[in-house]
């Protein structure tokens, strides 16, 4: 079964086995595939509940309502815009521009509880810079295949701290995960708008310098939001060039040639690289690359982290789905770093605090261990390659979380 799953491009776990008795919710692809799937469950005589029938449909129904609501945003914003030119006419024909300033650089009409563009979430962060010069920079920090900068967003006071300690973000490391980019720019929403009238926000930012990546694999994001067709919408990896490998389907058949883009990005630090719970098949949702830091988008990370120079004492990357907050390490079962319990108290009480907030419950525990399968099929899920390992493990970064 361990074979089975890990050699399969068919299989795609949204939320991955963690404990016994928990759901594991997976898409599989219709035909021979989804036959055999749903036969080996039976043989271990597990439960099953379809809970979408039809992905595609899915998909293609919340596109169409996403684009109706934006069509009735446009609609209402040139309402509200030619309502205001006409008072601005009519009060003062001469009004000075500076009040203006946050609607003319875009921060009066970004909604965060929409899914953005990458051009908007640009356009978003250099109208902070703009407004808030005193406390955010924008600068790029590396570029992509298809030549996307990617933004890093730095926000703190200059108050003369001497080696003032850090903290990393980063999201959107996997295209299809649109929430994780949404909630890493809320976030940055929050300590910049944040620190005029909240007094623990400012002393964040008077205190610790952020370095935030709000969108770290743009051409992918921007590839899964050019179509509702599910291998598009439900694209993981970064859009690198072709690669191609040849694939035996017999004794007395000659290979056929399979090519695929793209590389699975957290797979792809430097942390026991391509040697467990990976692909090495360029068509594989995992595949590793064919190097540690093959990727511009890796190197970016990899660069700007090591230029700070230890400061940087909190990595958090950010996902979707599954409701896991992980620390390292995740490349083999119940292996942990020496201050393992001290991560541990910090990851239970942040859990504990979403949950008393927000009702949400998370698991919590290294990747390895939280994503096992030991219990589940008989098999197991460490990998390796993993960003928040290569923080802590390379980096010497001292809270390094996957959330």
């Amino acid at each position: 079964m361990n074979e089975f799953i890990n050699n399969s491009v068919k299989l795609d776990f949204w939320k991955e086995p963690s404990n016994i008795g928990e759901d594991t919710h997976v898409m599989v692809a219709k035909g021979p595939i989804l036959d055999e799937f749903l036969n080996r469950l039976n043989k271990y005589n597990l439960n099953i509940q379809i809970m979408i029938e039809d992905v595609n449909e899915l998909i293609k129904k919340r596109q169409k309502e996403i684009e109706e609501n934006k069509e009735e945003e446009e609609e209402e914003e040139k309402k509200k815009e030619d309502i205001t030119n006409f008072r601005r006419q009519r009060d003062d024909p001469f009004i000075n521009s500076s009040p203006r300033l946050k609607k003319a650089t875009g921060l009066g009409r970004f909604s965060l509880g929409k899914y953005k563009s990458f051009a908007d979430i640009i356009h978003y962060l250099n109208a902070l810079a703009v407004n808030y010069p005193n406390r955010v920079t924008v600068q790029p920090i590396g570029s992509t295949h298809e030549g996307r900068q990617i933004p890093l967003i730095k926000i703190g006071t200059n108050n003369n701290l001497i080696g003032k300690p850090a903290i990393w973000i980063d999201g959107g490391i996997h295209a299809r995960e649109w929430v994780s980019p949404a909630v890493v720019l809320f976030m940055i929403d929050q300590l910049v708008i944040g620190y005029d009238t909240q007094p623990l926000i400012k002393q964040f930012v008077d205190q610790l310098d952020w370095f935030i990546v709000p969108l770290l694999n743009p051409d992918g994001y921007e590839y899964s939001r050019s179509s509702s067709d599910p291998e598009i919408r439900l694209w993981r990896k970064n859009r690198s060039p072709t690669q191609c490998t040849q694939i035996n389907t017999g004794l007395f058949t000659p290979p056929n040639t399979q090519c695929c883009q793209g590389v699975d990005l957290n797979r792809n630090f430097d942390w026991f690289f391509g040697q467990v719970g990976f692909s090495s098949d360029p068509c594989s949702e995992i595949f590793a690359g064919n190097f540690a830091f093959s990727e511009p988008e890796t190197q970016s990370v990899r660069d700007n982290i090591s230029q700070q120079q230890g400061r940087i004492k909190t990595f958090m990357t950010f996902h979707s789905y599954s409701q896991i907050l992980m620390y390292p390490f995740g490349h083999s079962l119940r292996t942990y770093p020496q201050d393992v319990q001290e991560l541990s108290n910090v990851a239970l009480r942040a859990a504990q605090a979403l949950q008393s907030t927000y009702g949400t419950k998370y698991t919590v525990g290294t990747g390895a261990d939280t994503l096992s399968m030991k219990n589940w099929l008989l098999c197991s899920y460490p990998a390796s390659g993993g960003s928040e390992d290569w923080a802590k493990g390379r980096m010497g970064v001292k809270f390094s979380f996957f959330v």
